[in-house]
């Protein structure tokens, strides 16, 4: 089953929370909270079955500085700044696993709300990501490897994330070119192991925060 990126958008918001014109294209810098809940780093049992033992300290270490990294390259050319505040405008954590949705068999990898003038919030199952980790890693990829591809992949998740709540309604999927940030799915190899780019989102991403 393809485990797509789940993402809501409100566009109704009242107009006395609405913030005055033009601050949303302010030149300032405006801040994007990512970070780990406590408890997060749990692998999942078919994980466990092929790295045989938890991540150590120095493993969720990794993980947390690949993530960030991934984040802070794909907006690195916009006046946006990345903290781990969770009163940040927009916000993404990491939870040991997303619950299973209406309609669903199976969590999502990722998920937001974007609130338009308000921000946006939204998370990541860790544990999908492993597990997405896993699979599509290469034939006989190293225990570090491994680790390194769970933090691309949530840091990417996380990115794609970001998009939804920064452009709402506009910041639809491109599922024609699968090294896409904006592709709908993280059910890919270039998702952990190889390299993504920017396609349609770019332009409108540019246009609110380029430099």
């Amino acid at each position: 089953m393809n485990r797509a990126f789940r993402n809501q958008t409100i566009v109704a918001v009242l107009a006395a929370l609405a913030v005055p014109a033009g601050l949303a294209c302010s030149a300032r810098p405006v801040s994007m909270g990512f970070w780990y809940e406590s408890g997060s780093f749990v692998l999942p049992a078919d994980a466990m079955s092929t790295l045989n033992e938890p991540l150590t300290a120095d493993e969720m270490k990794l993980i947390k500085q690949v993530s960030r990294t991934e984040i802070e390259q794909a907006f690195s050319q916009l006046r946006i700044t990345v903290t781990e505040a969770p009163t940040a405008f927009w916000r993404v954590e990491v939870l040991r696993s997303l619950p299973v949705r209406k309609g669903q068999r199976l969590p999502n990898a990722g998920e937001s709300l974007a609130l338009g003038p308000l921000g946006g919030t939204g998370a990541i199952g860790f544990d999908f990501v492993a597990l997405e980790a896993l699979h599509y890693a290469p034939k006989g990829a190293s225990r570090r490897s491994i680790v390194e591809g769970i933090g691309r992949g949530i840091g990417r998740v996380a990115v794609h994330e970001f998009m939804h709540q920064i452009l709402g309604a506009a910041g639809g999927h491109n599922d024609v070119d699968e090294n896409s940030y904006e592709y709908g799915s993280p059910e890919r190899s270039s998702q952990y192991y190889g390299e993504l780019h920017w396609t349609t989102a770019w332009p409108l991403l540019h246009e609110k925060y380029g430099m």
